[in-house]
């Protein structure tokens, strides 16, 4: 370890600071580690994408930065390097460094998903960004999934019903909106973090994220589940305050939370397919009760 801060308090010598040093590492994916680092001035974050990845994804995630915390002041903003541009590449890994957010972590409560939701609501209505989200939103490549599996039809049936989103609503999107990914800071702004796949994609992905991913609480343990209604009902509260929820906007919300748990289901191993399976049919059916639930007068 002692090595490679060497290495990376070298390579912080591109940016204009004050006594630059590795504090911490706070991500140890070494496809994308992210590093806390502390100067005489305060702090920041450095962050890294291996060079195995096309130099197109360091460009948008730092667009998206650009974007949202440079202009719109809702991400950290990105600090250019002295040479003026805002990445670099060190033969290993392309390395952008950003401001350090004083604040907390939101956190899984009615109130900061209130919060969350209304915040969400303000980033699918800006204007001024065009460069499309590297997240897919074809459903088309999870045909090829899963087909030496029991549940393989009953399966299929479920994407033959997800809509094609891209001809649907396209604005600013996240693409994984939880409160992992969301500060709170020190004078009371929500701050978005972790824009790997932020830009122009489908809002019904962006705002069904939670929905089956987030709001099924599922014991690793006793694989018992339960339906955080509560964080629901705050979470769409706050995305649509005082409009009506259509059935059918209703319907496409949780068609995108199908679809977004789906894309994660070959991503923690083959041991857990069954259990994200069984989770993903207890968000489905909860789907009528939560809608009984928010349009009960």
């Amino acid at each position: 370890m002692a090595g490679i801060q060497s290495q990376l308090d070298y390579l912080l010598k591109n940016w204009d600071l004050d006594n630059p040093h590795i504090q911490e590492q706070l991500e140890e994916d070494i496809k994308r580690p992210v590093y806390k680092i502390k100067t005489n001035s305060g702090f920041y974050i450095l962050k890294g994408f291996s060079c195995e990845m096309p130099e197109t994804v360091i460009s948008s995630n730092v667009q998206a930065h650009l974007f949202l915390g440079n202009e719109k002041g809702v991400a950290p903003r990105i600090i250019p390097a002295k040479t003026g541009k805002f990445y670099i590449c060190d033969g290993d890994f392309w390395l952008y460094l950003m401001e350090f957010i004083d604040g907390r972590q939101m956190q899984e409560t009615p109130d900061d998903e209130y919060m969350i939701g209304k915040a969400l609501r303000q980033l699918h209505k800006l204007e001024g960004y065009n460069i499309k989200s590297p997240f897919t939103q074809s459903k088309m490549r999870f045909y090829e999934w899963f087909r030496d599996r029991s549940f393989v039809k009953e399966f299929d049936a479920i994407l033959d019903d997800i809509p094609d989103f891209e001809q649907l609503d396209q604005c600013f999107v996240h693409t994984d909106i939880g409160p992992h990914n969301v500060m709170l800071s020190e004078d009371g702004k929500v701050i978005f973090v972790d824009l790997d796949d932020a830009g122009i994609g489908s809002r019904y992905l962006d705002l069904g994220w939670p929905f089956i991913m987030q709001f099924v609480d599922f014991n690793h343990d006793t694989e018992e589940m339960n339906y955080r209604f509560d964080l629901a009902k705050s979470f769409l509260r706050g995305y649509y305050g005082e409009e009506e929820l259509t059935k059918e906007e209703y319907d496409l919300i949780f068609y995108g939370a199908e679809q977004m748990h789906i894309s994660y289901m070959q991503t923690y191993g083959p041991y857990a397919v069954d259990s994200l399976w069984k989770i993903l049919n207890f968000g489905i059916d909860k789907k009528d009760t939560l809608w009984d639930m928010i349009t009960c007068k």
